[in-house]
């Protein structure tokens, strides 16, 4: 027997013992990710456990206040903290234990306004933060049936009309269940538009909002605010949304500004060179509202960026404005201003936004 094949022999025992060692470890030691239970906080913790983390409150009427108290349970070893209890959409706290001791129970009181539910399911929800190293934010939430208390011809009321020109919208609201409702105020939250008539009918009111002439011309979203009380009882707000449009007395199309995109100016140092051209229709809302004065120029752009060409279509009434991009840039966009007057003065002048982007060349480019 060699010499090698006897140190192999002499060795095989430790081997045997090596590799039923071995053998152990991957028997009792799990791998990561399979371990069964987590390992112990080396300090005591709160653990916080909420049974019930939604509350249904069934079917109310509008205008009322639904209250529910959740319950929450301290099942760690310290004391657990409640920091915090917020909501952004309508759930409130009205009352919460800050403080509740290992093995004790304590409360979080949640509101929920219905009056500016007009109906349908809302679902409300509000943020618990805890000291609670393993769940340290908690949303609470409330849901239910909300009837409402008054019936409207549309869910938003829009007065729209000409800026220069005063708006008017006139509009019935009855009550949508059995019981008696009165009407105490009706206003604008914000003072965009003015109730300027309230008239009692048999079965319900019928209201004339009004909104003045404007200066500029813009979007406004306002409330109209009803105060009403049932049987002589409480008053309270119910707000419903209102739109008050200042419309032009030009129709641009389009209505933001004139883009043209890389895949548009591409031709431009292209192997074969197109136009590259867009054009803005200008059109009066009116044929009593004519356009007296038209004339269009670019400002503010790169020297030699853009052309431009008005082409009359209908004198006074319909015209064509042509802007073509005429060369590239060495940059990723060139920018200008599309100036329309329409008149004399001020309040006779239009800007759209005009935009040229460009796809740039790699520096070892000839």
């Amino acid at each position: 027997m060699s010499r090698s094949r006897s140190l192999s022999l002499q060795n095989r025992p430790l081997a045997w013992v090596l590799a039923i060692f071995l053998a152990q470890l991957s028997v009792d030691v799990p791998l990561c990710g399979q371990i069964d239970d987590p390992p112990l906080p080396l300090l005591p913790v709160p653990v916080i456990h909420i049974e019930e983390m939604e509350h249904d409150w069934g079917k109310v009427l509008q205008g009322t206040r639904v209250k529910h108290i959740f319950t929450v349970e301290n099942r760690g070893k310290a004391p657990l903290k409640i920091l915090k209890v917020s909501s952004t959409c309508g759930c409130t706290s009205t009352r919460f234990d800050e403080v509740i001791e290992p093995g004790a129970s304590g409360i979080i009181e949640l509101q929920v306004d219905t009056t500016e539910f007009s109906g349908g399911r809302p679902r409300k929800n509000a943020v618990v933060k805890t000291n609670d190293p393993e769940l340290s934010e908690v949303h609470l939430w409330m849901v239910g049936l909300v009837d409402p208390l008054l019936q409207f011809e549309s869910s938003v009321f829009k007065l729209s009309g000409l800026a220069m020109e005063k708006k008017q919208l006139k509009t019935i609201i009855v009550p949508a269940v059995e019981l008696p409702i009165s009407l105490v105020q009706a206003k604008s939250k914000n003072g965009s538009f003015l109730v300027a008539a309230i008239e009692s009918l048999d079965k319900g009111w019928k209201l004339t909002l009004t909104a003045d002439v404007s200066e500029q011309v813009k979007s406004l979203r306002d409330d109209l605010e009803l105060v009403v009380s049932i049987a002589d009882g409480k008053p309270f707000t119910i707000p419903v949304p209102v739109v008050v449009e200042h419309k032009d007395r030009i129709l641009m199309v389009p209505a933001g500004n004139l883009i043209f995109y890389r895949r548009h100016t591409a031709p431009l140092d292209g192997p074969v060179r197109r136009e590259v051209v867009k054009e803005v229709q200008v059109r009066s809302v009116r044929e009593d509202l004519p356009i007296l004065d038209f004339s269009a120029e670019i400002i503010e752009a790169p020297e030699g960026l853009f052309g431009l060409r008005v082409i009359e279509v209908i004198p006074g009434h319909h015209y064509r404005v042509r802007i073509q991009v005429l060369r590239t840039l060495p940059t990723a966009q060139g920018r200008g201003i599309l100036r329309m007057r329409l008149g004399q003065g001020k309040d006779q002048v239009r800007d759209k936004g005009v935009i040229a982007q460009f796809r740039l060349k790699p520096t070892d480019s000839p």
